[in-house]
């Protein structure tokens, strides 16, 4: 489609202010805030093992003034990681899930659309403002024309309203789904979280800063990027009939390497993540939902 349109609430939209918000969050997340007022930044919120708990885009709108958002981690479990760590900082965390809409846009004529809904084309790494008090960053629906518009709940449904009415293509989770997972983009954390690492998902590159200095989780971090790979991996794999059950156990030459994560129909069939062992994985081998059944579902290769 020429420009997919998707309207949903978001998980958790936080905000964070304080005379110390910025130095907290620094020392929480995973990428690097050392950034302008304007700035989208992408990254994670690790445990002390450095398995990922949540993801998030935060918009710095000041100085010490922060909108944490998150497509499908809770709000719950980011407020809570973060007041865990709430000592003497002066800082203020407030929920306003309930208060935020979210749109996300997709295809080549996304960007189009943005204009039509009032906000500029944002670049990559900052986010546009829009009428009502809605903003508009780089979304991760689509890896390369994706954004995403949150919008003050009120006005959510008259701006996808004129999203369609601009010629965007009404379309469900489903949809959305699809075109995330062929883009190689996992959901946190339902493709990858509190029993996986970062670098399992490939997020080292885009979630992870190497040089800012300490964070939760920043140590295993390190010990990754200088030690080598990981033992297991997410991969994109597709097969024939209905879309696996998350958690559902995957087999190559009967032997269990994995299992199934998100998943979203595709003609006939389904296209989805799954965590697999690299150990005596088969990258070119067919791949099963039992040792007993057929092996009809392959490996879809990067690029």
């Amino acid at each position: 489609m020429l420009a997919g349109a998707h309207l949903y609430d978001p998980s958790a939209t936080l905000c964070i202010n304080g005379p110390d918000a910025y130095s907290f969050l620094q020392g929480q997340f995973t990428n690097d805030l050392n950034r302008p007022a304007g700035s989208a930044t992408y990254g994670l919120w690790l445990n002390q093992k450095g398995k990922v708990l949540a993801d998030s885009v935060v918009l710095r709108r000041a100085a010490d003034d922060f909108l944490v958002f998150s497509q499908f981690s809770a709000a719950a479990e980011i407020r809570q990681r973060l007041e865990a760590y709430l000592i003497a900082d002066e800082v203020t965390v407030q929920d306003q899930t309930a208060a935020w809409g979210a749109i996300e846009l997709w295809g080549p004529r996304a960007g189009q659309i943005v204009e039509t809904l009032g906000g500029a084309v944002p670049t990559t790494g900052a986010f546009s403002p829009a009428a009502d008090g809605a903003v508009i960053f780089r979304g991760r629906t689509s890896r390369e024309n994706g954004f995403t518009v949150l919008s003050p709940a009120a006005h959510a449904p008259e701006r996808y309203r004129r999203a369609l009415a601009a010629g965007a293509v009404e379309a469900d989770a489903g949809t959305a789904a699809l075109a995330r997972i062929t883009g190689r983009l996992p959901a946190v954390p339902a493709d990858l979280g509190p029993g996986e690492l970062p670098n399992e998902g490939g997020l080292e590159d885009v979630a992870i800063s190497f040089t800012k200095g300490c964070y939760l989780g920043q140590e295993v971090m390190a010990r990754l990027k200088n030690l080598g790979q990981v033992r297991r991996r997410l991969h994109v794999v597709e097969g024939p009939g209905p879309a696996p059950a998350p958690g559902g156990e995957i087999f190559q030459h009967a032997r269990r390497v994995g299992e199934f994560r998100s998943a979203a129909r595709r003609g006939e069939g389904f296209v989805g993540f799954a965590l697999l062992s690299l150990l005596r994985l088969d990258s070119t081998a067919a791949l099963s939902r039992s040792p007993e059944s057929a092996a009809d579902i392959r490996i879809v290769p990067a690029g």
